[in-house]
């Protein structure tokens, strides 16, 4: 039996504090089963290709759920920051690693940049695995998603998402667009794949 206790923001912060002290890191993933990200152009493309797709939705509204997460899809990118960057990024742990120091934003600084308007104080707890695609196909109202997986099953092939997003329209085209930002943009993996963490901190988002 499990007993889930329930703690402020200020004893959970402790409490991971001293969790990571006395236990460590988390056990690396398999890096090999990440493919490094070889074209940024393609990746743009992508990206440009479904900020087209705002443009049908209701803006005011995507803004109430969302915030500012289109926004963050028209800023300028320096390719050659980009480049120089990829050099220290660990697959692994999914940020950039320069010696012991590792850098990547904080929930209050993706607070800051999105804008998200709901609880930003909210403790969110990881998406139990067999539970990320029941629960993302009830948001997108697609039946079979698993379909949509790539063979390693890490991700959900976006190519194919985005044919969904051309057939769908109101609520269920504002939440894919959502999801492909989390997936492209906030939390990027493979070229062209929505990885598994990124629907699941999509689906925490959405059921907060």
């Amino acid at each position: 039996m499990v007993t889930i206790t329930k703690s402020s923001i200020i004893e959970y912060g402790k409490n991971s504090e001293l969790s990571q002290l006395t236990e460590g890191d988390c056990l690396r993933s398999d890096a090999k089963k990440l493919s490094p990200i070889k074209n940024l152009n393609c990746i743009m493309n992508e990206v440009n290709k479904l900020t087209t797709h705002f443009q049908n939705v209701d803006k005011d509204a995507f803004f109430r759920k969302y915030g500012c997460l289109v926004e963050i899809t028209r800023v300028e990118v320096l390719s050659p920051a980009v480049r120089a960057l990829v050099h220290f990024w660990d697959p692994d742990y999914r940020c950039f690693s320069f010696g012991s120091i590792d850098l990547c934003p904080t929930m209050e600084e993706y607070g800051m940049l999105t804008e998200f308007l709901n609880n930003l104080y909210k403790i969110y707890f990881p998406l139990r695995s067999d539970k990320i695609i029941p629960e993302l196909s009830k948001l997108l109202r697609i039946s079979n998603l698993e379909k949509f997986l790539e063979k390693n099953a890490t991700g959900l092939k976006w190519r194919m998402l985005e044919i969904e997003l051309e057939k769908k329209s109101g609520l269920e085209k504002e939440r894919l667009i959502a999801l492909g930002i989390f997936g492209l943009v906030l939390f990027p993996s493979q070229t062209g794949v929505v990885s598994l963490e990124a629907a699941a901190a999509y689906v925490e988002y959405e059921n907060t």
